[in-house]
């Protein structure tokens, strides 16, 4: 479920404007392996004793999402996403709350006409994953997916053959060979599950899901922002920009971290559903808005559009804002980015 880990934590990019508060004292915990991708909660709290009673929880929490997201690996006693792809396509499967409203959600998206949104498209991707995985592990048989395999997927990747019953909680697969996708929203969503928890718990917060940023409100130590570096694609030791935020979500979606090389060709993981071919339209998104999930549909969609389209959907959106770089290396901004980017003037002391 690696996605975007493109977006690098800047935990202490300049020096505080004022004295930190003296009852506050910033921890952090790290670990691997949750959604496949690194975590990291960094907080400022009374104690170290109150920051790990909230860690603990959160991380709980992570590990009981990521188990009912996970389209690889059946749990006991959980229905998840992988029980969904493989059974739906025989009898109605009952579902966990929050699995069936990211379906719900997603498949809202899809009725909406909007280009990038189809999660269904699991037949697909699974054939590009496979694909990728043996490419990157043994890199002399790396190839490309037959197209005609590809065509032959595609045909079943019409999500109105998902049907959800609302009252039932269950799912069900109308096309048996459908097979469901969320890899490209299922941080951005728990993010939004949990945030509400930290606000409550330790409402000076920031969470990384890989590069799914969630900033709370401002760090204790007399900063007004969150400093969140935008990792550059060409330069994995440098970065783009640098973004101020608190209270919104920060997401990235990139062509170079999930790839594999065929004759020297670097082949990424997000797929055009028009050509079932990797993306060219540009080397990386990053968006900025209240919502986690909204952030991560948003990326996935502007990596399919080209830069003009793309800018045009995000300045007739209110609250989001995005930041391009295209294949030829320039870095474009929406019109309201400059309240976060400091390239454009914000600092941390805004």
């Amino acid at each position: 479920m690696i996605r975007k880990i493109c977006i690098l934590l800047v935990l202490a990019l300049l020096m505080p404007a004022s004295a930190p508060a003296e009852s506050y004292q910033k921890y952090s915990r790290y670990t691997v392996g949750i959604f496949d991708t690194d975590v990291t909660l960094i907080g400022y709290t009374h104690s170290q004793e109150h920051f790990n009673k909230t860690a603990d929880a959160l991380f709980a929490r992570l590990n009981e999402y990521n188990g009912i997201f996970d389209a690889y690996n059946s749990y006991p006693g959980v229905n998840n996403l992988w029980t969904v792809n493989t059974y739906a396509g025989k009898y109605p499967v009952q579902i966990p709350q929050p699995l069936f409203d990211l379906i719900s959600w997603c498949k809202q998206q899809w009725e909406s006409g909007q280009k990038g949104a189809n999660t269904a498209m699991g037949a697909v991707l699974s054939i590009w994953h496979d694909y990728r995985t043996l490419g990157k592990e043994n890199p002399a048989m790396a190839v490309l997916p037959p197209m005609e395999d590809l065509i032959a997927a595609n045909a079943h990747t019409d999500f109105s053959n998902v049907i959800l019953d609302p009252e039932a909680m269950t799912v069900f697969f109308a096309d048996p060979a459908i097979s469901l996708d969320i890899g490209s929203v299922a941080k951005g969503y728990v993010g939004d599950l949990v945030a509400p928890f930290l606000y409550a718990e330790m409402p000076s917060f920031l969470l990384s899901l890989g590069g799914n940023v969630c900033a709370g409100d401002p760090p204790r130590d007399g900063r007004k922002h969150w400093g969140v570096s935008v990792q550059d694609p060409d330069d994995f030791s440098g970065m783009l920009d640098v973004l101020y935020v608190d209270g919104v979500s920060v997401v990235t979606s990139g062509d170079y971290w999930r790839y594999y090389e065929v004759d020297g060709v670097r082949y990424h993981h997000i797929i055009d559903p028009d050509t079932l071919m990797p993306a060219r339209h540009i080397q990386a998104v990053t968006v900025v808005c209240e919502s986690s999930l909204m952030a991560d549909y948003l990326t996935t969609t502007l990596f399919l559009m080209p830069y003009e389209e793309g800018l045009a959907l995000i300045e007739s959106i209110e609250g989001v804002e995005a930041l391009w770089s295209l294949l030829d290396g320039s870095v474009h901004m929406s019109s309201g980015m400059a309240q976060y980017a400091r390239s454009k003037g914000a600092t941390a002391y805004q």
